[in-house]
């Protein structure tokens, strides 16, 4: 059997095997309080492990185990209602941006996703060695192989190649 007090006093002053033994002697039945109130919405194990994480890092010192048992649930508690009401915040915000993507037009759409392509497309580009990227850009603008080539001061199958790497 375990002295309350000295499991107590080791949890007051971080010592591992006292927290080792209130992890073990808690963890399980937290799950499933915090499960019950997250009705399946959620995972429970990460908010349980993020109150004992929140405890470790605190200076909060307790009296009893009762009042830390207390302290246990009533946290618990407390971040799965503050996981609930992000959790529907997000949603409906979600909910929000869905409506407004479902009242952009065909054009809008097609045009968002030709500008992102273009964007990454530069985003390419400019990973290129500077020749390279001078080809490119200049074809993308519309010049040809020739005029390419004079503009740079090289041959037309330099062009070519930078174009074809």
């Amino acid at each position: 059997m375990v002295n309350d007090e000295l499991i107590l006093s080791g949890i007051n002053h971080k010592n591992e095997k006292a927290w080792r033994y209130l992890y073990d002697y808690y963890y399980a039945a937290l799950c499933s309080y915090v499960d019950r109130i997250l009705k399946g919405v959620g995972n429970p194990e990460d908010l349980v492990q993020d109150i004992f994480i929140t405890l470790w890092e605190s200076d909060k010192k307790f009296e009893s185990l009762r009042d830390l048992t207390h302290y246990l649930y009533r946290a618990c508690y407390n971040n799965a209602l503050i996981f609930i009401r992000n959790t529907k915040i997000h949603d409906s915000i979600l909910d929000s941006l869905g409506k407004e993507f479902d009242e952009i037009t065909d054009d809008a759409y097609v045009q968002t996703i030709k500008d992102e392509l273009v964007r990454q497309l530069y985003v390419h580009i400019s990973k290129l060695p500077r020749e390279q990227q001078k080809v490119i850009r200049m074809s993308i603008e519309g010049n040809s192989c020739e005029e390419i080539a004079i503009k740079l001061g090289v041959s037309i199958n330099t062009v070519k190649t930078h174009k074809s790497r």
